[in-house]
């Protein structure tokens, strides 16, 4: 008698939510909880294989015999003018490539005609070659600095 008692009044309402037309709300499926991480920490994201080689060409000496800017040609494009002191990193595809220096002709610089020699680097992907500015007889080239691969 007393079971009856007790489902009765839960009998009741949901007869009484049926009779006034409630509409039934759809569950919810479950959502998937997010990967367990540990405090503080930032999602790795996938590493991605380095397909570039970092060329660094400076003027960090005074090997250059002129205080001329000097333009800096990869591939015969100029990419970029060096003052004294100065110094560039370039992110070039790997391969053979062609580089090139030529004193700036401009204010007191212009001058009469030089030769342009160029020099050919093979750069891996993923590799860092240093380079500085020297001078020699036939003209500007670039050195490689020892350690700087």
């Amino acid at each position: 008698m007393r079971r009856s008692l007790v489902l009765a009044p839960a009998l009741l309402l949901a007869a009484l939510a049926l009779a006034d037309g409630m509409p039934d709300e759809p569950a919810q499926p479950p959502q998937p909880s997010p990967p367990p991480t540990s405090p503080g920490s930032w999602p790795m994201p996938d590493a991605q294989p380095v397909t570039y080689a970092v060329l660094v060409v400076s003027r960090e000496r005074l090997d250059t015999g002129t205080a001329c800017d000097i333009d800096v040609y990869v591939q015969d494009q100029k990419v970029s003018r060096l003052q004294p002191e100065g110094e560039i990193a370039l992110n070039l595809p790997p391969g053979e490539t062609s580089l090139r220096l030529q004193t700036a002709n401009s204010g007191l610089c212009r001058g009469g005609m030089e030769p342009l020699r160029g020099q050919s680097v093979m750069l891996h992907a993923g590799e860092v070659r240093k380079f500085r500015i020297a001078n020699s007889e036939s003209g500007l080239y670039l050195m490689p600095v020892p350690g700087g691969s």
